[in-house]
């Protein structure tokens, strides 16, 4: 009976081609791997022909998704060939890692609980457990390497006997944690216990060759394996949870997480490439790299090709090294192909070194029911998911295309954001884009809605009921009826459609109101589009409308200055609602309401500006009434505060009127010149706040016109006793007005 121990490098090219090796040379009966024992039920699928690396392991548990854990595997691990040699040979394979009904079970105190036994050398690093997660970089660092994966991949994953290197692996790393006295870390000591339980188990079972595939660093603990009460003794009264686990796609640049193994790799491309042509010299990889220049319209010729593969053999040579890495390839082709630019280079390591490649499992994997609902309809629609970001175009006319829109929405509803929309050009509403990207750690958001409903429609129904139930302000059940609507919720709907009169009829404030409005407009003037029925929100956002009408004028009363810009803004918005609404009734009953504003004492002066500007553009009040509005608001008796804000009011985004309308242009300059200086000086910040907003064309029109001097109407009404040197004043106090 023959126990071999092969320690390897998590996702190493080079030691899953030794372990292979090894494999084929030692002929087990039984292959005991690192990882969760949970996962030995899915293994079976890892021969199965749609399986495609990287692919990952996900442990989760079923009442709080979000306490999960992924193994991810790509097809250079040494991990996945050691699967793939004992399934296919038909003998036990079996995970040997701290199983996760306990790992997941316990709390963060316990899995950071040490208890220190002796202070470290002075030569280590004082952060063991550094030390500990990647003693590679420690090793390669007393090696004198500052790249720790090139020192590995020069030691271990080029050599070509490869037990002789597993064997080298075992002394470097006895040798590492007889001079590193650790910190006893109880996590680590439990894992490493199930592991010797495991092998003691297949010992007892008299299987004859037992090969053991772990991380480098645990070989010494299970090469000597102290008396197993100790174990026993680590392992009592363990806490438990429940788990599930099952597969799904990962990604290259996913593989550099430190997740399940505890490693990662920040080269997956350059790994996967090295997997697949180990004896390469360089020029199929630098001839790979000069497409990836090609592609973004790079000059690169063969002679670049040639150059490089030249240079970096004479670096490999320089460097006493056997063959090139992934160092003297990039210093290569960023010197000869570059021209010795560093931020081109940026192109190979994104589609290159680590690459797009996004894995796929076969269908039938085990999944919970709404995971299986999803890529259901995502295949019915043929809406393909990618790694990459993606550009889709949709016509709302189209059923397919109304359908992806849905169920896009759904998934945000969901909080599983695999899209967002952009704005779209030109008119109508039938058109959307979006821009989509699938991640792994998408799977675990949308397991988490998993409790709320086995499909993706009836988890929405639900969720969106519970999202409406924790709000506590009208505003925010009227944005969650905006985003819900094109999602398509019937069942759910109603019952939001109840919270939101409910919070509609406790509501008073005229500010919350006016929020509510706007989105509401959204939703009943689009929403024909998505063949919705919009007669109940028609209802609410009328009676919100009228509620909102009634308490208006008085908030426009005994307000400070913050308060008056933010209640102008809201008017705005809910004037540009009122108008894309288009419906007669609510339009006549709103201009009544802006003149009552327009007409009260105590009104903020800017709020009744804004209602004047917005009448005048209504064509409510003709250029004569507003001229008379004018001679009020800007009338010498009134505090010269109160003017200049209801001068901003009107005038702010309103150039065309100063440029167009003389009666108004008149009526300004009269009431700038008639200022006294000390008046002026004190109002001079709110008049430039009003003109600041205007763009330099406008400002420049403005100066021209105002250079001028008076206009042809104007001096066909003019006197004959008309005063010229008095209307030049005007000129530098315009100029100054306007900050020329």
């Amino acid at each position: 009976m023959a126990v071999h121990i092969l320690g390897i490098r998590h996702h190493g090219p080079g030691s899953a081609r030794h372990v292979r090796a090894a494999l084929e040379t030692l002929q087990p009966d039984i292959v005991l791997i690192e990882g969760p024992p949970e996962g030995e039920a899915m293994l079976s699928w890892a021969i199965h022909p749609d399986m495609k690396p990287p692919v990952a392991l996900l442990a989760y548990v079923p009442d709080r998704p979000q306490q999960a854990v992924f193994y991810p595997f790509a097809e250079f691990s040494p991990e996945w060939q050691a699967i793939q040699y004992g399934v296919r040979r038909r003998i036990p394979v079996r995970f040997i890692d701290m199983p996760l009904v306990h790992k997941l079970a316990m709390t963060e105190a316990e899995e950071q609980a040490t208890e220190p036994i002796a202070k470290l050398p002075e030569t280590i690093p004082t952060n063991e457990s550094e030390v500990r997660r990647n003693p590679i970089a420690y090793l390669a660092e007393i090696a004198g390497y500052e790249d720790a994966e090139a020192w590995w991949e020069q030691q271990f994953e080029i050599a070509e006997h490869p037990i002789e290197v597993f064997a080298a692996v075992c002394d470097a790393m006895t040798t590492l944690r007889e001079e590193i006295t650790p910190t006893f870390d109880k996590t680590e000591a439990i894992r490493e216990a199930f592991m010797r339980r495991t092998i003691r188990l297949a010992q007892r079972e008299m299987f004859h060759t037992i090969v053991v595939v772990c991380g480098a660093w645990h070989v010494p603990a299970l090469e000597k394996m102290p008396p197993q009460k100790e174990d026993d003794a680590l392992l009592k009264n363990l806490s438990k949870t429940k788990v599930e686990t099952t597969w799904i796609p990962w990604t290259n640049d996913r593989l550099s997480f430190e997740s399940g193994y505890g490693a990662g790799i920040h080269s997956p491309g350059w790994y996967q490439y090295h997997w697949q042509y180990p004896q390469d010299d360089g020029t199929r990889w630098l001839t790979h790299t000069a497409r990836v220049f090609r592609r973004h319209k790079m000059d690169i010729s063969s002679a670049h090709i040639i150059e490089s593969v030249r240079l970096a053999r004479s670096l490999t040579g320089l460097r006493g090294l056997s063959q090139p890495t992934l160092s003297e390839y990039n210093e290569a082709a960023q010197t000869v192909m570059c021209m010795g630019d560093a931020v081109l280079m940026q192109l190979v390591w994104q589609d290159l070194i680590v690459g797009d490649q996004m894995g796929e499992t076969p269908e039938g994997t085990p999944q919970v029911p709404l995971q299986r609902d999803l890529e259901q309809l995502l295949k019915k629609y043929r809406l393909k998911l990618f790694n990459l970001e993606k550009e889709l175009k949709l016509d709302l006319r189209e059923a397919n295309d109304l359908q992806k829109s849905v169920l896009l929405h759904r998934l945000l509803l969901l909080e599983v954001p695999v899209g967002k929309t952009q704005q779209t050009g030109g008119k109508g509403t039938f058109k959307e884009e979006w821009k989509l990207r699938w991640y792994p750690e998408l799977t675990i958001q949308l397991l988490e809605k998993a409790p709320w409903g086995n499909t993706v429609e009836m988890a929405c129904n639900q969720y969106v009921v519970h999202l409406a139930n924790q709000c506590k302000q009208l505003n925010e059940v009227t944005h969650l009826v905006a985003r819900a609507l094109p999602a398509d919720l019937r069942t759910g709907m109603e019952q939001v459609m109840r919270r939101m009169d409910v919070l509609a009829a406790a509501t008073s404030d005229t500010a919350v109101l006016m929020d509510a409005f706007v989105p509401l407009v959204q939703v009943r003037r689009y929403g024909n589009v998505r063949k919705t029925d919009l007669d109940t929100i028609a209802r609410l956002s009328d009676s919100i409308f009228y509620r909102m009408l009634a308490g208006l004028p008085i908030s426009c009363t005994g307000i400070d200055e913050d308060q008056a810009v933010a209640l102008s803004e809201s008017i705005q918005k809910v004037h540009s609602a009122v108008l894309l609404l288009d419906e007669a009734d609510l339009k006549n009953d709103w201009i009544q309401t802006l003149h009552t504003i327009t007409t009260l004492l105590h009104a903020a002066p800017l709020v009744q500006g804004l209602c004047c500007k917005i009448l005048y553009d209504l064509q409510y009040l003709d250029a004569e009434q507003t001229a008379r509005e004018f001679s009020k608001a800007l009338s010498v008796s009134n505090e010269p505060n109160r003017s200049a804000a209801w001068l901003e009011g009107f005038l702010k985004d309103a150039a065309t009127v100063l440029l167009l309308d003389e009666g108004i242009w008149q009526v300004v300059n009269d009431w700038v010149v008639t200022l006294e200086e000390s008046l002026f000086i004190q109002i001079i910040p709110l008049l430039r706040r009003t003109f600041a907003t205007y763009t330099a064309v406008e400002k420049r029109k403005i100066a021209e016109k105002v250079a001028q001097g008076n206009t042809p109407q104007l001096q066909n009404r003019a006197s004959e006793d008309f005063d010229a040197e008095n209307a030049q004043r005007i000129l530098p106090v315009l100029e100054k007005l306007m900050g020329l």
